[in-house]
């Protein structure tokens, strides 16, 4: 894989992810007001819905470049879908404790079985299982048994997403803050965009360093 063109843009890309992470936290600590029900802890809420957008991105590489593999067996999908899945699960585990942060201080718990944590919380789990299979599986099958469940993964993305709506609001713990337009201050919304562009731009940094650590790896461990 020629990494020439990619790292045309690599100064760009970081660049543009630390000036944006730097405004988001300027926006989110000093312009964002304390929300009048929940307090500071609100606040959290941009990293939480941030680190959700990433957590997706991330699933949607891993997603496609398992369907790469499949049809190309290109070794070079595999070490997109290796880094990919990293990465995705360090934003859902992020996402997972942010979440649990706010419920806590919020509404005094820090989970309820309901569809839309319990949907996450099994996005979690196969995350954590593609991982688990890269580090113990057989070295041979595990590049097409992590691309089938990462397209298992990629199946329960909608699934979180729209989970929330199997339920009535108040049987759920998880609110409609977006769809509700709970969001009254303008200063939120810019905070909420900034916090997901943020750790957007961030997680595709931490994508691109991970595929190139890892492809070079892999080239030292095959000689070349």
């Amino acid at each position: 894989m020629n990494f020439s063109i990619l790292k045309k843009i690599e100064p760009a890309l970081f660049g543009l992810t630390a000036l944006v992470g730097l405004y988001a936290l300027y926006v989110v600590f000093m312009v964002v007001p304390n929300e009048r029900v929940m307090g500071p802890v609100q606040r959290i809420f941009y990293f939480h819905v941030g680190g959700a957008m990433a957590t997706y991105c991330a699933v949607g590489l891993v997603f496609f470049a398992a369907l790469l593999h499949f049809a190309t067996r290109n070794k070079f999908w595999d070490v997109l879908g290796a880094s990919a899945s990293e990465v995705a699960l360090v934003f859902c585990s992020v996402v997972m404790a942010t979440g649990m942060i706010w419920g806590h201080a919020a509404w005094n718990t820090w989970f309820r079985w309901e569809p839309r944590l319990v949907s996450f919380l099994i996005l979690l789990l196969i995350l954590l299982g593609i991982n688990l299979l890269r580090v113990f599986g057989e070295k041979e099958k595990v590049p097409n048994h992590a691309a089938a469940f990462a397209i298992l993964a990629a199946i329960n993305v909608p699934l979180v997403i729209w989970s929330i709506d199997i339920l009535p609001q108040s049987a759920q713990l998880h609110p409609k803050v977006v769809q509700d337009q709970g969001l009254k201050d303008p200063s939120f919304v810019e905070g909420m965009l900034l916090g997901m562009t943020a750790m957007v731009l961030l997680q595709l940094c931490l994508v691109w360093v991970r595929t190139k650590i890892e492809f070079l790896k892999r080239l030292k461990d095959e000689g070349v």
